[in-house]
């Protein structure tokens, strides 16, 4: 509450203190009415009260200062400590702090935040917590895993659900899923628009950008039974368009299953053969790549008991597989209802 200057007019007595060497910096009408906002802070003793060897000050807030522009070398955030309770272990992981400030910097609430190199899935968690939309893409399934796993960690009530998309997907959990969901994702991962509604739709399933009818089976084996309901329902669904597809010797549908019969591929070659009629049956594995399952064999051996009567079990496992193992990790907790 110095003045920078000398200024005589200002060199008068307030509340007992006297005078800076220079003068105060404010006129006694704004010295009474900072005083009255409470906005002058008066140097008291241990004793309580007013001590009048120190100087006056003016009590500054937050939320009224311009702040400074930030700069490009960000000092205050440090790096993930050994004790942090963030740590996971990844090698490159980066400070939670560091991208709640870009986040928040370069986005709004639901915005889309993609990082293409996920790794330990900092910006994901922290793109989640801030209510953002989010992608995250690695080529490692390790580091896919991790951050799955971190994602989950941090779930709650009001969490909105995610998808893991790995390059490579697993039969039985794509052969036993929610039957709906699963026609709805194999469509759009062919391309296709999948029908929103289950009923009325003469058990077709949806249509390619060119309108061509698509039927989902999750099954293995499809019979011809299959091929003979998919025609006709083709034919009911746009006659007009089946047979512009039949005269132009295009496919008038598309049945994407698991795998097919002898009798299904017999009809279909029958059908193009003696009828001019094209109709695609098309392979899972044909639309998304899917994962051949390494084969397990685990070995157990008894130690005997030790001491206190406790008996002492080693176990080996083997995994093998023709095209390698890329992740393994153990779950000793494992439970067949809800799975890892």
């Amino acid at each position: 509450m110095t003045s920078p200057n000398p200024r005589p007019n200002m060199m008068y007595e307030w509340m007992g203190y006297g005078f800076p060497e220079k003068g105060w910096r404010y006129e006694k009408e704004t010295m009474q009415k900072l005083h009255d906002e409470g906005r002058i802070h008066y140097p008291k003793n241990k004793a309580g009260h007013p001590d009048y060897s120190k100087r006056l000050a003016l009590k500054r807030y937050l939320n009224e200062q311009q702040g400074e522009i930030l700069g490009n070398f960000w000092g205050d955030i440090q790096n993930v400590q050994a004790h942090a309770k963030e740590r996971i272990g990844y090698p490159t992981q980066k400070p939670e702090a560091l991208l709640e400030r870009i986040i928040n910097m370069a986005s709004n609430e639901g915005d889309t935040v993609l990082d293409p190199f996920v790794g330990g899935g900092t910006t994901v968690a922290v793109a989640e917590r801030l209510k953002r939309n989010w992608i995250g893409i690695d080529q490692s399934v390790q580091a896919i895993k991790v951050s799955e796993l971190r994602l989950e960690k941090q779930r709650n009530l009001f969490s909105a659900p995610f998808i893991v998309q790995l390059h490579k997907y697993d039969y039985d959990t794509l052969r036993y899923s929610n039957a709906f969901e699963f026609e709805q994702w194999i469509i759009q991962q062919y391309g296709g628009i999948p029908n929103i509604k289950q009923k009325g739709d003469l058990g077709l399933d949806g249509k390619s950008k060119d309108g061509i009818p698509i039927q989902v089976k999750r099954s293995d084996g499809i019979g011809r039974n299959i091929i003979d309901n998919f025609f006709s329902a083709i034919q009911r669904f746009d006659k007009t368009l089946f047979e512009q597809n039949k005269a132009d010797n295009k496919p008038v549908g598309v049945l994407i299953a698991f795998s097919f019969g002898k009798g299904a591929i017999q009809e279909v070659a029958r059908l193009r053969n003696h009828e001019g009629v094209i109709i695609e049956l098309l392979p899972v594995d044909q639309v998304v790549p899917m994962a051949k399952k390494p084969t397990l064999r685990i070995e157990f051996t008894d130690l005997g008991a030790d001491k206190k009567g406790l008996r002492e079990i080693e176990f080996q496992a083997f995994g093998e597989s023709p095209v390698g193992i890329e992740f393994y990790a153990w779950d000793f907790n494992y439970e067949a209802e809800p799975g890892f």
